[in-house]
């Protein structure tokens, strides 16, 4: 179950699907264009893992075939933070070693943070308090040059004590995340 943005005690169902229309805009192409039907959030997640996995060692990531999965989650961020939220929680759910962690964390979930982290700042420290690998996730994640002030502090105070992936900590299981 997921958390809704606005209260992070009220459990919702996490959404299973992104709006075909929503992938439309992201990607800047017709709806009638794409497959039938919404997008899984599980797929995207996959296609996402899928991607990082293979760019990772500095291949060419703007000719990939799933390269168009780092443009729906860019336009969750801007347009559905929730949603975009829901993507990184299964992302870090299928990340299989802490490289995988680290390039999800400094991507799409410090992304989020800089663009709507007001507005889901309450989920993130309840999902960092619940869940040992989404803690370790914000260890990977830092502010824009020359920002800081509450919102970073309180990224701060959420990781505090979670192992630090910059220092070789084990990837702690995925317990929490999607709870």
């Amino acid at each position: 179950r997921g958390i809704c943005p606005r209260d992070p005690r009220k459990r919702h169902a996490m959404n299973g699907a992104i709006p075909r229309d929503r992938v439309a805009r992201a990607l800047g192409v017709d709806a009638s264009d794409l497959p039938p039907g919404d997008l899984p959030t599980d797929r995207l997640a996959d296609r996402f893992l899928g991607y990082l996995r293979a760019t990772a060692d500095g291949d060419s990531s703007d000719t990939h075939p799933e390269v168009w999965t780092y443009a729906v989650l860019a336009a969750l961020v801007e347009e559905a933070p929730g949603l975009a939220l829901d993507a990184v929680r299964l992302c870090l759910s299928k990340a299989e070693t802490p490289e995988e962690v680290a390039l999800v964390a400094a991507g799409p979930l410090e992304e989020l943070i800089v663009a709507r982290g007001a507005e889901v700042i309450d989920v993130i420290e309840d999902l960092a308090a619940r869940s040992p690998r989404f803690a370790y996730a914000l260890t990977g994640v830092w502010p824009p040059e020359g920002r800081s002030g509450l919102l970073w502090a309180r990224i701060e105070a959420a990781r505090r004590d979670a192992p630090a992936l910059d220092e070789g900590a084990p990837l702690p299981g995925p317990e929490g995340l999607l709870e």
